[in-house]
């Protein structure tokens, strides 16, 4: 059964819905986005609001902590809410991350 993330994406205020299934990887794929790698070779880029830290993957284990909660949902219950602040992530600078956009490769 698909499974779903719902991302709430602030440029423009909207919610977005992405597969959370066959997903293969998830990485920082730069200091200011996070990557979803699909098993068909499609991809996800998620434009943080402002740089992370060198080295930092939470935005990205954030990710990868909620692909693995709607892989645990139930059959009637398909999609996992990101809202719009990521909890526990941080930028650079200490302030709280959203993520701005998102681009469908």
């Amino acid at each position: 059964m698909q499974k779903y993330l719902s991302i709430y994406l602030t440029t423009p205020a909207s919610r977005s819905l992405f597969s959370a299934s066959q997903v293969t990887a998830v990485d920082m794929a730069s200091v200011g986005t996070v990557k979803i790698w699909y098993h068909d070779g499609g991809s996800v880029t998620l434009t943080l609001s402002d740089n992370m830290t060198a080295n930092d993957n939470s935005a990205a284990n954030y990710i990868i902590n909620q692909i693995a909660a709607a892989q645990q949902l139930s059959w009637q219950n398909v999609t996992v809410e990101i809202p719009q602040t990521l909890p526990g992530v941080a930028d650079a600078a200490g302030a709280a991350v959203t993520i701005a956009s998102a681009v469908v490769a």
